[in-house]
């Protein structure tokens, strides 16, 4: 039996910055991005086990007046949120597997957004596996990673496909899969083992799409030398204020001879602003070497605005900087991490819905050589701004979700598609 009990709600205030005055799209994530209309379940964290008593933790958007919750699609109830945009559910539930899903509404009780998350509830020493990544029902792009979270008896997890195997993994690493057969919906299971003996199992369903081909582009090159030219001394400091019309580069922005996007009196910037402000330093020597127009791909002045909300990420789990190099034709994502080179923008996600937007450096390696990690050039408070920082994949927590790494590659003006 389930119940559910609303509780007081959480003293945490969500950060949030608009676009230039001059755009039209929406404005700009906060720093965790969230956005006015998003919802995020904050804890239980995606992948990660509780007791069958937990607290359900959840902050929401400036545009959400209430939140209505689901557990394995059961309704539990609406939740009024606070001026803060944050509120707490005390729930129960039966040990094993669940998904919980948080609903936003807005005043007139439209639905604007959803945020799931799945989770285990464990009893006593009853040995449980939970895949923690992909999602269940989720789609992703050809080769997937798998992440597993599992009790500590468990040594070794074994991940079929309709019932082939796709090879074992310690819980905690990521095991890479590339599907010959794509298109269609699969039955993955993971079975967990002491030893030899097997003593859990978890099943998810998965759509697996083609992944990409990406070229090699000299765009890179001119991405990597421009990370350079930036001090990594502290003066550049990281920056991403609430209730500020600014597009969060450090130097304006100017575009077919107008200014685009003021920059900072004191060269601060945020994860986003920092990458697109690179991506148009590097497009004008592009242009420039090209013999162009000044026109990126035929976009327009005011378009510009829409392509840099997509860069942003227009919502939770966003694909960002995919989305815009592939929706204007500039450029495509990169599926294979064989394939991902220095000068590559990145945004990622992590398995307790927190995300960042940086620029690939080159890979962690484990001392057998897996890749356990990234090197990556952006601003951040750990840096003290503009600098390089480390990040890990893993199956929970604070750790990067391997299926939310979204890689993207500019390719040069010969290449481009058109999109009108």
């Amino acid at each position: 039996m389930r119940t559910l009990m609303p509780l007081l709600a959480l003293p945490v205030l969500i950060a949030g910055c608009a676009e230039s005055p001059a755009s039209r799209s929406p404005k700009a994530p906060g720093e965790d991005f969230t956005f006015d209309h998003t919802v995020r379940i904050t804890a239980p964290t995606n992948g990660e086990t509780v007791d069958g008593s937990f607290t359900v933790a959840l902050e929401a958007g400036a545009d959400v007046a209430s939140v209505r919750v689901r557990l394995d699609d059961a309704p539990m109830g609406a939740v009024t949120l606070s001026d803060l945009g944050t509120g707490r559910l005390a729930l129960s539930a039966d040990a094993g597997r669940h998904v919980l899903a948080a609903e936003a509404m807005d005043a007139e009780g439209v639905p604007v957004s959803e945020h799931t998350v799945a989770f285990r509830v464990a009893v006593d020493d009853t040995p449980w596996v939970t895949i923690t990544s992909p999602s269940d029902g989720d789609t992703a792009r050809n080769p997937v990673r798998f992440t597993v979270e599992a009790s500590p008896t468990v040594d070794s997890v074994e991940l079929l496909a309709d019932g082939w195997s796709l090879g074992t993994t310690p819980p905690d690493e990521v095991l890479t899969y590339a599907f010959t057969g794509t298109g269609f919906e699969r039955t993955i299971e993971a079975q967990a083992y002491d030893g030899d003996t097997l003593v859990a199992s978890d099943t998810i369903t998965l759509t697996v799409d083609p992944g990409s081909e990406p070229v090699e582009s000299a765009f890179n090159d001119h991405v990597v030398a421009l990370m350079d030219e930036y001090p990594t001394d502290g003066s550049y400091a990281y920056w991403w204020p609430s209730g500020v019309s600014w597009g969060g580069n450090p130097h304006d922005i100017y575009y077919l001879g107008q200014l685009f996007s003021a920059g900072d009196p004191e060269n601060r910037s945020f994860c986003v602003g920092l990458t697109f402000e690179v991506f148009m330093r590097a497009f004008d020597i592009v242009d420039r070497n090209w013999g162009g127009d000044g026109h990126l791909n035929g976009v327009d002045f005011d378009t510009l605005y829409d392509l840099r909300a997509d860069w942003y990420v227009r919502d939770l789990y966003g694909a960002g900087v995919v989305d815009a190099v592939e929706l204007y034709g500039i450029g495509q994502g990169v599926t294979d991490w064989a394939d991902v080179r220095p000068g590559d923008f990145v945004q990622f996600w992590r398995h307790s819905g927190s995300g960042h937007n940086v620029i690939f450096v080159d890979w962690e390696r484990s001392a057998d050589d897996r890749i356990i990690g990234f090197r990556y050039w952006s601003t951040q408070g750990s840096t003290d701004g503009v600098g390089e920082n480390d990040e890990y994949f893993g199956s929970s927590g604070s750790s990067v979700d391997p299926n939310l790494f979204f890689v993207a590659r500019v390719d040069e003006p010969d290449r481009w598609l058109p999109w009108q």
